[in-house]
């Protein structure tokens, strides 16, 4: 399987993962972030400065992204470490595009206003497809 086989399903069938960060104590966080877009560059994403997740990515470069979808008998598994980069607005609108959370998340429209997009530009990655058995890795600009 092609790395944009695997981002395709992260981005369109798992739309939502859990993102994994540490803290300047070096403890962990997890949180559900939807996946605005996944390609062969990488995983984008967007957070409001507010949030203890934007404060722990400027602080500490490195995260975990995990995605995972049950449908009927196929589990699939998906699973980055790299790191990101703050693109700013850059991409802002591509990666709203089919966020149909993004009104629940952030219903303050200036808050919607002030989010941030990041990028996880280099990573490695594992898919793994608990009923088939199927495993691939692969590397996002490696």
């Amino acid at each position: 399987m092609k790395t944009q086989d695997i981002m395709k399903i992260l981005e369109k069938d798992m739309k939502v993962a859990i993102f994994a960060t540490v803290d300047e104590n070096n403890h962990p966080h997890a949180r559900p972030i939807n996946i605005g877009v996944a390609n062969e560059e990488g995983v984008f994403f967007m957070t409001s400065p507010k949030t203890n997740f934007y404060q722990q990515m400027q602080s500490n470069s490195k995260i975990a992204i995990t995605g995972f979808l049950e449908e009927e008998y196929l589990i699939q598994v998906i699973r980055i470490e790299g790191k990101v980069r703050k693109l700013g607005k850059e991409k802002l609108q591509e990666v709203l595009q089919d966020n149909s959370y993004i009104d629940q998340v952030y219903p303050d429209k200036q808050e919607q206003q002030s989010v941030q997009v990041f990028q996880l530009y280099e990573g490695e990655g594992f898919y793994h497809s608990l009923t088939q058995g199927h495993k691939y890795t692969f590397s996002i600009n490696g």
